[in-house]
């Protein structure tokens, strides 16, 4: 009986911290949308630290407080009953969870047939800086990386007739770039903590994440007209098609976004000369120390209070 308490207080917390969160931060990303002026790696970094904010915040309540604050007040002989409120809340902790899981299950699964079938017939060229390249024939995406431990490269014959060598180039460097950062290991995470109002901030992480890739694939402006030209030249011949879920594609399929990154890549030499220079992250040290000191100093009161709450929810 203790131990099923114990499992039904941390999973009502959790599921009440994620969901207030949540909530919380979807009306966050509604009203400071403006806000985020910075480098679009810089941007994908804060939109992916945000979204992951209520899942991390639940975590740490449930384990690092009202777990603690349990097992450490709570007495293991009682005969109290658990309320219908902490049965509610952990099977509704349970169900979030398992929808979770679910939707990263799923996802990883309908990605893999389409990989599949892609890669059927498929012929694989040189390695490109450790990541392999196949060329595909037939209904498959023109180029798009997929794969979450290995990722590889598709490239469809379409993509390399219609490009010319620096154009292929640069649109390789682009895919590469998604490759080197585990952007379909971000997507799979993101599938498996699915919550109501998301969105829109999942679709603006994912577009940052396209400019960044942009930004790797270019050094000068040459390169940055070559691809865009790969993409303006691209979505004339292979329009953008559902992919799947846990790839990523060159071409984006919001018109809007695709037009914005084309425009970027043809300002790219005033853009990156009027970008603002990128803040050193060591004056953020006195505030974490300041802050881990503050939260040693009132970890026993607070653990002392949890219980308090945990003795209101349980009855």
């Amino acid at each position: 009986m203790f131990t099923m308490r114990c499992l039904a207080v941390c999973l009502s917390f959790f599921v009440a911290v994620y969901a207030a969160m949540s909530l919380l931060v979807s009306r966050m990303w509604s009203h400071g949308r403006r806000l985020l002026w910075e480098s679009p790696q810089t941007r994908a970094t804060f939109l992916m630290n945000l979204r992951t904010l209520p899942v991390a915040s639940a975590a740490v309540v449930s384990a690092g407080v009202a777990l603690p604050s349990f097992l450490w007040l709570e007495p293991r002989t009682t005969s109290e009953p658990i309320g219908a409120i902490p049965v509610i809340l952990g099977l509704l902790g349970l169900l979030v969870l398992a929808a979770g899981v679910r939707n990263g299950l799923l996802a990883w699964h309908r990605t893999s047939q389409a990989v599949q079938g892609w890669l059927a017939g498929a012929r694989r060229e040189a390695s490109l800086a450790g990541v392999s390249l196949y060329r595909v024939r037939g209904e498959g995406p023109g180029l798009a990386v997929a794969g979450i431990r290995e990722p590889r490269v598709l490239i469809s014959e379409v993509v390399t007739e219609e490009l010319t060598a620096a154009e292929l180039a640069a649109a390789l460097k682009h895919e590469l770039a998604h490759a080197r950062r585990r952007d379909n290991l971000t997507k799979l995470g993101l599938r498996c903590l699915a919550f109501p109002g998301m969105a829109a901030l999942e679709t603006a992480w994912s577009e940052a994440t396209e400019m960044a890739a942009d930004d790797a694939a270019v050094s000068n402006l040459t390169e940055a007209l070559d691809l865009a030209s790969a993409l303006i030249k691209l979505s004339r011949c292979t329009p953008p098609r559902h992919a799947a879920a846990l790839t990523t594609a060159l071409l984006s399929k919001s018109s809007s976004a695709l037009n914005a990154r084309i425009e970027r890549l043809v300002r790219w030499d005033q853009h990156h000369r009027n970008l603002p220079p990128r803040p050193h992250r060591w004056y953020l040290a006195p505030a974490l120390v300041a802050s881990m000191f503050c939260m040693a100093m009132g970890y026993c009161p607070l653990l002392s209070r949890m219980h308090q709450i945990t003795e209101w929810l349980v009855r």
